[in-house]
């Protein structure tokens, strides 16, 4: 089994990503894309097509996040609200799979108590909110080993996902112990054309949040990667 994560879209590049064993894609969610990275969001005809080609999939929530000022309960229940309906409303995400959101820096003990733990208060807000008392998503980081154990001990999150660097505060130690369901390996790589990290998955925590979609009457063309969708 391979999981990757990619900041581009995968849709044309199926066919050769099954070929190389590759099981389960990591997109990103997000409030608008860059002119660096057109096609980081993930958005439903790709969501559909990776359904079809029975690829799982995996979702992160990332615009920035990688310096301390990125985050604060009002910026944690803004992305709270928009990565909940864009799962729910524009992916079809399934209730109780996983959405992560990224803290990209090693941040320091201060800086998680002080800005990251009130951002993601902030996103438990917002899926309770848009939840109102029904089915919701498990929250997520991806993140050091530091932020993800102090995170956990306050109850924020149910999945930790550790970044590539092992010079991160605290994720060496969280390796060691086992405290995380994915974790990132590096380096960065190139596979089938696409700008790619891999992931290991924990084996003694197998349920990382990962879904599919049903897709009404899809064809995978294999030749090409693309799917047609008959509605």
């Amino acid at each position: 089994m391979s999981i990757i994560d990619t900041p581009a879209n995968t849709t044309s590049k199926l066919a050769c990503l099954k070929s190389k064993g590759v099981t389960t894609v990591i997109r990103y969610y997000n409030f608008r894309n860059s002119q660096q990275l057109p096609d980081k969001r993930l958005d439903p005809p790709e969501a559909q097509a990776l359904a079809a080609s029975g690829m799982q999939i995996a979702a992160v929530f990332q615009q920035g996040q990688n310096s301390a000022p990125d985050f604060s309960d009002a910026q944690g229940f803004k992305a709270g609200v928009a990565a909940f309906r864009h799962a729910r409303n524009k992916i079809g995400q399934p209730a109780g799979s996983g959405i992560y959101f990224s803290v990209d820096f090693d941040a320091s003990t201060s800086e998680t108590n002080q800005r990251i733990v009130p951002y993601f208060q902030g996103v438990r807000r917002a899926f309770a909110q848009e939840a109102s008392g029904g089915p919701s998503y498990r929250v997520g980081v991806y993140g050091s080993g530091l932020v993800s154990s102090i995170l956990t001990a306050k109850g924020l999150i149910e999945l930790t996902w550790l970044a590539m660097s092992r010079g991160f505060r605290g994720t060496k130690e969280a390796l060691q112990a086992g405290e995380f369901h994915l974790a990132q390996v590096p380096p960065e790589k190139i596979l089938c054309g696409l700008d790619v990290d891999f992931n290991e998955p924990n084996p003694a925590r197998p349920d990382f949040g990962a879904f599919t979609i049903a897709v009404a009457h899809a064809e995978l063309n294999v030749s090409t990667g693309t799917v047609d969708v008959h509605v």
